[in-house]
């Protein structure tokens, strides 16, 4: 393995020093906002509507510096970590990714990777089973947004799903491309909704695709086999087909966008592929 040295990425360095210029200038604007705020107060001449929408308005011009303030030094952190990564010779840092949530905040995450060692069950998915892609169920702090409401229907305490629900709380309650993601051993899982043949609420899988790509997920909802489009094997369509996998998408994404199968957003993988197989390595919770 060879031993980088950091000497050789210049462009680190240059990244670097752009953060810390744009992080001084933030905080330029953050002094410049708060004097502006200070004249504008209670005690100030200035007085009246006008008045309450401009404090209004430098108070959310605040909170937005504050997000690009935390972002910059979010990747100037990955900048050294990576930076320090490849001066040890750690291959492993090319796995780590950034992305960009649905509230504007980034995140640093390790690329998706598939479990490793021997599952404690695994299912394959037969031939003759014609697939037609994912459904997806809107996801949010709140719990479900069944078609796509606004308002959350809260999940129910002491369940599997309730457990899943707080852990991906507790982990920030991020997405990534607009599907809620949680991170287990360092690595984003895709949260979804599965027939119970593959495994319970919790439950951290890898589903194989038939064009060789992994997805890590965990089990956060199980189809009910009381359900009137329960299959065996997902989610029962009209013209006979099946939905194996079920995604837990933000509901914004899901409202201005869509389906991910249908109109193709966000997805790292080809989403024109069927599943092969799932491979349960156990709960999580």
């Amino acid at each position: 393995m060879n031993n980088y040295n950091i000497g050789d990425y210049g462009d680190f360095e240059t990244g670097l020093a752009s953060i810390k210029s744009l992080n001084d200038k933030l905080d330029t604007c953050k002094n410049n906002i708060a004097d502006l705020k200070e004249k504008l107060n209670s005690d100030s001449v200035f007085m009246g509507p006008i008045c309450d929408n401009c404090l209004e308005n430098f108070t959310n011009v605040d909170k937005g510096i504050d997000v690009l303030t935390e972002n910059f030094s979010k990747l100037g952190n990955y900048l050294i970590d990576t930076a320090t990564a490849y001066k040890d010779g750690d291959e492993n840092a090319k796995n780590m990714v950034v992305s960009l949530d649905s509230n504007g905040k980034i995140n640093i995450s390790q690329k998706g990777m598939a479990n490793s060692g021997n599952p404690i069950s695994s299912v394959e998915i037969p031939d003759s089973i014609n697939q037609s892609g994912y459904t997806v169920t809107c996801y949010g702090e709140d719990g479900w947004h069944l078609g796509g409401s606004s308002k959350g229907t809260p999940i129910a305490d002491g369940t599997g799903q309730k457990a899943v629900h707080e852990k991906w709380v507790a982990d920030g309650a991020r997405y990534k491309n607009g599907i809620a993601v949680l991170n287990v051993d360092g690595v984003d899982h895709y949260l979804i909704a599965v027939a119970p043949t593959y495994g319970k609420n919790g439950d951290n899988l890898t589903v194989h695709l038939r064009n060789g790509e992994e997805l890590p997920c965990i089990i956060a909802d199980s189809k009910s086999t009381r359900d009137s489009n329960y299959t065996k094997y997902g989610h029962a369509k009209s013209g006979g087909t099946i939905n194996v996998l079920e995604f837990e998408v933000d509901t914004n994404k899901y409202n201005s966008s869509g389906n991910p199968t249908t109109d193709k957003w966000g997805l790292e993988w080809d989403s024109s592929s069927e599943v092969a197989k799932i491979d349960n390595y156990g709960s999580i919770i």
